[in-house]
């Protein structure tokens, strides 16, 4: 899993961060999230719940 940066507006606080079950995505201050690559388990949920589909799976986009 992977942020795209562009598509993430970079002014509020990261929706996503929330649902992901794996506790994976991080985020410092307003700043585009991070991905936890040990923690995350390519599930799909937060790409799923983001309105800007910033998330996505390696090799996709």
């Amino acid at each position: 899993m992977k942020v795209l940066i562009g598509r993430c507006p970079q002014n509020h606080p990261y929706p996503s961060i929330g649902v992901c079950p794996a506790n994976a995505l991080h985020q410092e201050g307003f700043a585009a999230p991070t991905v936890d690559h040990n923690a995350c388990t390519t599930c799909g949920v937060c790409a799923k719940d983001c309105p800007m589909q910033a998330p996505i799976l390696v090799g996709e986009g």
